[in-house]
């Protein structure tokens, strides 16, 4: 459950002279030290990187929409080619616009964070807007450094769609294990609409009555959220994504 209480710390991030307590001093993540943090303006992206040598990971975590700013990039539905590495894939201008912002210093940091500790795995974890930036960057920095892929995971909530069909599917190649949370009836993940161009990737894992159900490698499951009425969907769920609220193991 710490990827969880990551992704949640994130949004307490005010200052360069951020600590990540209380967040990443919780039992399961106590001994956490931040190396690298980031609070862009315009375009908005706010985050930091840590390691924890008690339990052998570097984190990376972006935070979520928390402001004005955040939305109107959220609403830019426009697609963008990218990456170069995947032909065909496609992403939301506004996710991309904000993760561009950040990404020579954050992918930097990481890399030298990998090399310095070369045991440990590397845990990409957001929410919301934070989960669309958080897997632009696990996918540069698999492009960067390949042999990254078996020390990657990929922890996201409440995460919108982020791209096309090709997006989905050079995600689901990547082969490193993805767990893209969606929270019992939670709006977010299901805009933009598919009719717009928009595809998630695999796998799901929607929390719904306080159990953990694994969707699988079908994209957009309707035995899982999708399978909700529209008419269900609510913006309340989206703001449920702490630790507490269900039981969840790998």
């Amino acid at each position: 459950m710490e990827k969880s209480s990551y992704s949640e710390a994130a949004y307490s991030l005010k200052s360069k002279a951020w600590n990540c307590i209380p967040g990443c001093q919780k039992p399961e993540t106590a001994g956490t030290v931040v190396d690298f943090t980031w609070h862009n303006i315009s375009p908005a992206s706010v985050g930091y990187i840590a390691h924890n040598d008690l339990t052998g990971i570097i984190v990376v975590s972006f935070r979520g929409s928390a402001d004005t700013q955040d939305w109107i990039q959220d609403s830019e539905f426009t697609l963008d080619s990218w990456p170069k590495h995947m032909p065909g894939s496609m992403v939301h201008h506004g996710f991309l616009s904000a993760y561009n912002s950040v990404a020579n210093n954050v992918t930097s940091t990481v890399l030298r964070l990998a090399r310095q500790y070369p045991k440990y795995k590397v845990v990409f974890t957001g929410h919301s807007l934070g989960g669309a930036e958080t897997v632009m960057c696990a996918v540069d920095i698999l492009d960067k450094a390949p042999e990254l892929k078996r020390r990657t995971f990929i922890y996201t909530y409440g995460m919108p769609r982020v791209g096309n069909d090709a997006w989905a599917d050079g995600i689901d190649r990547l082969g490193v294990p993805i767990y893209r949370m969606v929270y019992e009836r939670d709006l977010v993940p299901h805009i933009p609409f598919q009719w717009l161009g928009y595809q998630h990737f695999a796998q799901e894992v929607w929390i719904h009555n306080n159990r953990t159900h694994f969707c699988g490698k079908e994209q957009e499951s309707l035995k899982c959220s999708a399978g909700v009425a529209i008419s269900e969907y609510n913006i309340v769920d989206h703001r449920q994504y702490s630790p507490g609220n269900w039981e969840f193991s790998l």
